[in-house]
C-alpha cells in the first residue's frame, strides 16, 4: 500500500500503517528493502535493483531460482514447492497468459515483492504465495544505460542489448524508455526408455536418444509516462510489449528396440510466434492530508500461434497448425483513509473480462485426425468480479495488526465443437488476519502471524472439452498407453479452496543483515488433480486412456523455512571479523503435503520437494583495479523424491543441483563487464513415471553449462 502524505512522482513503496506513513515522509534518504520488509505489517521480502542485477541475469527466472524459498519447475517459479499455487503479477495485475519470464530482462525490472501470505487489496488466488514483479518507472533525473551481452551454451553464441533512456520534464513530467533485444540458443541431451506391459503379448521396451535443441529470439519495452497534475494528483500510463518467435527441435540420434516392439515418438521440428501487448492507466490523488483514491484501468491483447511438423523415416508424417488470441480489459480502484490516527482504512474493488479463442487443425499423411475439431473455434471466456476493505492498524509502538476481506465472483464460459456452451459461476469470501509483534521498541527482534483463506481457480484451458491426441498412438483405431494418454478438460471444475496459517520470527542485523524462521500450513480443499482413465470416446474406435482434471479431495501442506542474509561477520562474528567485505545468502526449506484419497507413502501434492537448500557468497577484491572487483555464485540444492499422483501413478525425480558463479569487473567509473557461468558442472536430471504395472517412462536430460559476457554502460 502507498503512503497517502507521499509525492506523486515518486517510486511507490510499500507502507503498512499510518505512523508509519508519516515517518516515510519525514525520511531524508530512501528506506532499503530490509527496512520496508520490517515495517510491512504481512510478512514479504523485497528485492531491489541491487539485488536483482547481481548475477547479470538475462532473465527474471534466474533472479527468481535464487531467492529464499523460490523454486523453478515446469510451469514456472514456486514458492514452497506449490508451483501451480503461485500468482505471477506485473505491477501488481495477473501477468499476462503464457507469460515466460524467461523473456524479461532484470534491466527493466525496479524490484521483486515476495508474499506468501495474502493481503485483500492484491488477490486472494495465492495459495502458495505471489510474486510481484514492479517494473522501472521514469527517473527522478535524466538516466542513460546501456547493456550488451554475449553467451554461449550451443552450437553459436546468442546476443542481447537493453538500452535505457529516461528524462524528466519541467519537473512535473517524466518518461522512461526501456527496450531488450534477447536471443537464446540451449541444448538438452535426452535419453527416454519406455516399458508397455500387456498381458496378451510380450513387454515393449525401447529407448530413443535425441538432441533437443530450443532457440529464438524476441523484444520488449515498457515505456512508463509521468505527469504530475498537481500537489497531490498525478497521472502514471505504462506499457508492456514484447514479441518474439521460438524454434525447438527434438531429433533422434539413436532408436535401441530391446524387448517387443516398443513404440518411439516421432523427429519433430516445431516453430511459432507470440505477442503480449498490454497498456494500463494510473490516476492518484492524495487530499486532505490523510486521505487517497487510485484508479486503474488498463487492456491487454495476447496473440500465439505455431507450427509442429513430426517426421518418421525422414518423412513428414504429421502437421499441427494452430493459433490463439486473448483479449482483457481491467479495471480497479480504491480509496484510502487515515482514521483516528491509528487506522488506515482502504475499500476497493476489481473488474475483469477475459476471452480466450483458439483453434488448431492436425493431419495425419494428409488427412484430419479429427474431423469434427479440426480447424474449428473452442472459447473460453471468464468475468471476475472482486471487492474488498481492509484495515492497518497500529495498535501500539510494539503490535500491528491487519484485517480484510476480499469477495470475489467468478463467472466461466467455454465452448467446444459438438458441445453446448459450459457455464460455471463460483463466489469465494476470503476473510485474512496479520499481526506483527515487536520484541523491543526499535523492531530488531519480532513475531509475525497470519491466518487467510485463498483459492484457486480452474485456467481457461483446463475447462475446454476438446480433446488432443497422444502424438505417440495418432491411430485411432488403436488402444494407447496409460503415459502416452489423450487429454480433454473438464468445464465443471470448481475453485481449489484453502485455509492457511503462519507464524515466523523474523532477527534485524544492524547494516541491513536479517534472520528469519517461518512455519506454516495450507489446507486445500477440492484439489484439482489429473486423471487419467480407459474409456470408450466418441473420436476413436478402440478404448483410450484419456486425462482430464478433476476436483479431487483434499490436501495437507506444511513447512519451516530458514533464511538469512547479510555481512559475514554480522550474521557469523565467531568466525569472520566486522571487516570482512563478504556477503552470506542462505536458506533452508522443510516440506511435507498429505494428499486425501491417495495411497501413501509419498502422496504429496505435485511437485513439492520434501527440502531444498540454497547458500550464496558475495566478495569484495580490493587493490587488483582501481575499484573494487565483485566476485560470489550460489548453490542450490533439492534432494531426490517420489510423488504419488493418484492410486495407479507415481512419479520419481532425481536430485537436483546448480552452481551459478559471476565477476564483475569495472573498467571506469560508467563501464563494467561481468563474467556469468550459470548451471556450472550440471547434473543430469531424471524422472520416472509409473502407471500401476502397465506403463513405465524414464526420462534423462543433461543440459551444458550457460556461459556470458555482460558490458554494462550508463550515462
Amino acid at each position: 500500500m502507498q503512503s497517502m502524505a507521499q509525492a506523486n512522482n515518486e517510486p511507490p513503496t510499500e507502507t503498512p500503517n499510518a505512523q508509519r506513513l508519516e515517518r516515510i515522509e519525514l525520511s531524508a534518504r530512501p528506506q532499503t528493502t530490509t527496512e520496508l520488509r520490517r515495517q510491512s505489517t504481512a510478512a514479504k521480502q523485497i528485492y531491489d535493483e541491487a539485488d536483482i542485477q547481481k548475477f547479470g541475469d538475462v532473465s527474471v527466472s534466474d533472479v527468481l531460482k535464487r531467492l529464499p524459498g523460490v523454486s523453478l519447475s515446469g510451469s514456472g517459479p514456486a514458492l514452497r514447492g506449490l508451483g501451480s499455487y503461485t500468482r505471477i503479477l506485473l505491477n501488481g495485475e495477473p501477468a499476462p497468459p503464457n507469460f515466460d519470464l524467461n523473456n524479461l530482462n532484470p534491466s527493466q525490472v525496479l524490484r521483486i515483492e515476495v508474499a506468501r501470505a495474502a493481503t485483500a487489496d492484491q488477490t486472494a488466488e495465492a495459495i502458495g504465495g505471489t510474486i510481484n514483479i514492479i517494473l522501472k518507472e521514469p527517473p527522478r533525473s535524466r538516466t542513460v544505460e546501456g547493456q550488451a551481452r554475449v553467451s554461449y551454451q550451443y552450437e553459436q553464441p546468442a546476443v542481447g542489448l537493453n538500452l535505457t533512456w529516461g528524462e524528466r520534464i519541467q519537473g512535473s513530467t517524466a518518461f522512461n524508455v526501456p527496450v531488450s533485444y534477447f536471443e537464446w540458443n540451449n541444448f538438452n541431451a535426452v535419453r527416454t526408455t519406455s516399458t508397455v506391459t500387456n498381458p496378451s503379448a510380450p513387454a515393449a521396451i525401447g529407448t530413443r536418444l535425441a538432441d533437443r535443441h530450443p532457440f529464438g529470439r524476441g523484444f520488449n519495452t515498457s515505456p512508463s509516462f509521468n505527469w504530475k497534475v498537481n500537489e497531490t494528483s498525478s497521472l502514471n500510463t505504462q506499457a508492456f510489449i514484447t514479441q518474439g518467435q521460438w524454434r525447438w527441435s527434438d531429433l533422434a540420434t539413436d532408436r535401441r528396440i530391446i524387448a517387443g516392439q516398443p513404440v518411439f515418438a516421432d523427429d519433430s521440428r516445431n516453430f511459432g510466434n507470440w505477442l503480449n501487448a498490454r497498456v494500463g492507466t494510473t490516476y492518484s490523488n492524495s487530499f486532505d492530508g490523510d486521505q487517497r483514491l487510485e484508479m486503474k484501468a488498463g487492456v491487454q491483447y495476447n496473440a500465439y500461434d505455431f507450427t509442429a511438423r513430426a517426421f518418421r523415416d525422414g518423412a513428414e508424417r504429421r502437421l499441427t497448425l494452430g493459433e490463439s488470441k486473448n483479449p482483457t480489459f481491467t479495471q480497479s480502484g480504491q480509496y484510502s483513509r487515515l482514521v483516528a490516527d491509528t487506522h488506515t482504512i482502504t475499500a476497493g474493488w476489481n473488474f475483469e473480462w477475459q476471452d480466450w479463442i483458439g483453434r488448431s487443425r492436425t493431419t495425419e499423411l494428409g488427412v484430419p485426425l479429427l474431423p469434427i475439431f479440426e480447424g474449428q473455434n473452442v472459447e473460453a471466456r471468464v468475468a471476475r468480479y472482486a471487492a474488498f476493505v481492509q484495515d492497518e492498524w497500529e495498535v501500539g509502538k510494539r503490535l500491528s495488526a491487519y484485517a480484510g476481506v476480499r469477495g470475489e465472483r467468478i463467472a466461466t464460459r467455454s465452448k467446444a465443437v459438438g458441445e453446448s456452451s459450459e457455464a460455471n459461476t463460483a463466489t469465494v469470501v476470503s476473510p485474512m488476519f496479520h499481526l506483527k509483534y515487536k520484541l523491543d521498541e526499535k523492531g530488531e527482534h519480532l513475531f509475525r502471524s497470519s491466518l487467510t483463506s485463498t483459492f484457486k481457480a480452474p485456467d481457461p484451458m483446463q475447462l475446454l472439452a476438446r480433446p488432443l491426441v497422444s502424438a505417440l498412438y495418432s491411430d485411432l483405431t488403436r488402444s494407447n498407453d496409460a503415459l502416452s494418454s489423450d487429454r480433454i478438460g473438464n468445464p465443471a471444475l470448481k475453485p481449489e479452496l484453502a485455509t492457511g496459517f503462519d507464524i515466523a520470527y523474523e532477527r534485524y542485523f544492524p547494516g541491513g543483515g536479517v534472520a528469519s524462521a517461518t512455519v506454516f500450513y495450507r489446507h486445500v480443499r477440492d484439489l484439482i488433480r489429473n486423471r487419467t482413465t480407459l474409456e470408450t470416446v466418441s473420436w476413436a474406435t478402440a478404448p483410450r486412456y484419456v486425462t482430464r482434471p478433476v476436483n479431487f479431495d483434499a490436501a495437507n501442506t506444511f513447512g519451516l523455512e530458514l533464511e538469512a542474509r547479510g555481512r559475514a561477520g554480522t550474521l557469523l562474528p565467531f568466525a569472520f571479523s566486522a571487516k570482512t567485505p563478504l556477503d552470506i545468502r542462505a536458506s533452508l526449506n522443510y516440506y511435507q503435503s498429505r494428499v486425501q484419497g491417495v495411497p501413501g507413502p509419498d502422496n504429496r501434492l505435485d511437485r513439492q520437494q520434501p527440502w531444498s537448500a540454497t547458500v550464496g557468497l558475495d566478495y569484495v577484491l580490493s587493490g587488483v583495479t582501481p575499484a573494487p572487483i565483485r566476485l560470489g555464485g550460489s548453490l542450490s540444492f533439492t534432494p531426490g523424491y517420489r510423488t504419488q499422483q493418484s492410486t495407479e501413478q507415481s512419479i520419481e525425480f532425481v536430485r537436483s543441483r546448480t552452481i551459478d558463479l559471476y565477476a564483475n569487473i569495472p573498467v571506469s567509473q560508467k563501464m563494467s563487464v561481468r563474467l556469468v557461468a550459470n548451471n556450472a558442472a550440471p547434473l543430469a536430471s531424471e524422472n520416472t513415471t509409473v502407471y500401476s504395472t502397465l506403463s513405465t517412462v524414464t526420462t534423462v536430460s543433461k543440459p551444458r553449462t550457460w556461459c556470458g559476457v555482460v558490458l554494462s554502460v550508463k550515462g
